[in-house]
């Protein structure tokens, strides 16, 4: 076990001194969108969702200018709209894995785009045998180098499951972020 941890630490050393630095946190702030949403035949008006993200990413480099991001996130969404004469607000945690294949366009541009895997449900009502219990939202990402260590990112997440409007109420079809990343090795 211990020769496990000496290759792992000799690991992070090489890749600290001999590579750029790959492992980055990242803070995205956002809204959501849903259109002709419904709710037991009802139209669900004055709909609005804020997001607030914070992922840590592993990037690493596929072919010079081709590169993959993975990495573990948590997001929050912030939902209120109104059915009928009631109103609602919900708040929502969710855990996503995103996977993301981009391309460095310039020294300091790059775009990626990937697929993120995320729980639908809460976690107390989280149930191995229901339906509906994962979520898949195509990713689409630029990054924008200010320095060596801080990125401004723009971040577009569309659903891309077949779920019934209930599930949209709070975590909507379509989210715009923008946020910032910050490299720490």
């Amino acid at each position: 076990m211990k020769k496990i941890i000496f290759i792992f630490i000799g690991f992070l050393i090489l890749q600290k001194s001999y590579s750029q630095k790959n492992t980055s946190i990242e803070v995205f702030s956002g809204v959501g969108f849903n259109k002709d949403l419904t709710l037991i035949n009802e139209v669900v008006n004055n709909y609005y969702s804020h997001t607030f993200q914070l992922n840590a990413n592993y990037r690493f480099k596929i072919t010079k200018v081709f590169f993959a991001e993975t990495g573990i996130g948590t997001q929050w969404y912030f939902s209120s709209g109104a059915i009928g004469i009631s109103k609602f607000n919900a708040t929502t945690l969710r855990i996503k894995i995103p996977i993301l294949v981009g391309r460095t366009l310039f020294k300091k541009v790059s775009i990626a785009a990937g697929i993120a895997i995320s729980n639908n449900r809460d976690f107390d009502k989280f149930d191995y045998r229901a339906d509906y219990n994962l979520r898949t939202s195509l990713l689409i990402k630029g990054n924008y180098s200010i320095t060596n260590n801080f990125d401004v990112l723009i971040l577009i997440q569309k659903n891309l499951s077949d779920i019934p409007d209930l599930y949209l109420l709070n975590q909507p079809k379509l989210d715009l972020s923008i946020g910032i990343s910050y490299k720490l090795f």
